[in-house]
């Protein structure tokens, strides 16, 4: 069975069009458990599933130190990250993968002794002003990144709204 989101033509030329079409789905697991989010992202096409990915973690990332908590949870703890990067490649954001790698090393540098993982805590970067120099240069980086991604995702969808829309018409 293929999700799709209901949307209204004029949505079609929004600029949250690809956030609508995961929208529903993100909402529908928030707050839940693990095996709550990964059988809803189990029913999404390849896609929709980098979409869904990418929102978890861009929604997210609007401060700082979010950006920062938020990329190593997603590395550490929800082991999402090799799926928000294969999402951006699905959808051929090369300058987004090889950020997604900066941040991770970033992370992984910071954080890994070994294989032992240390507490992450936003704020660490109070604490390392080389930790927080580095971090801004790549949020700074990211947020255009993740503009010019969105903008991309967006055209695809509306190249191909059969895979990801239903349009409801509204009869006046």
């Amino acid at each position: 069975m293929l999700l799709k989101v209901n949307v209204k033509p004029e949505d079609l030329g929004s600029e949250q069009l690809s956030w609508l079409c995961v929208q529903p789905m993100l909402i529908s697991v928030r707050g839940k458990d693990v095996a709550a989010k990964v059988e809803v992202y189990r029913q999404l096409h390849e896609g929709q599933q980098a979409i869904f990915l990418f929102y978890s973690y861009h929604n997210h990332t609007k401060s700082l130190a979010e950006f920062y908590w938020f990329s190593a949870y997603n590395i550490i703890d929800m082991k999402s990250w090799n799926g928000i990067r294969n999402g951006m490649r699905y959808f051929n954001q090369n300058e987004m993968v090889t950020l997604l790698d900066d941040i991770e090393r970033l992370i992984t540098d910071k954080n890994k002794d070994g294989d032992t993982w240390r507490e992450v805590l936003p704020t660490d970067l109070e604490k390392d002003p080389i930790l927080l120099q580095r971090t801004e240069e790549l949020y700074v980086k990211y947020r255009a990144a993740a503009q010019a991604a969105i903008l991309h995702m967006n055209e695809i969808i509306r190249s191909n709204q059969e895979m990801y829309l239903e349009i409801t018409e509204i009869n006046a």
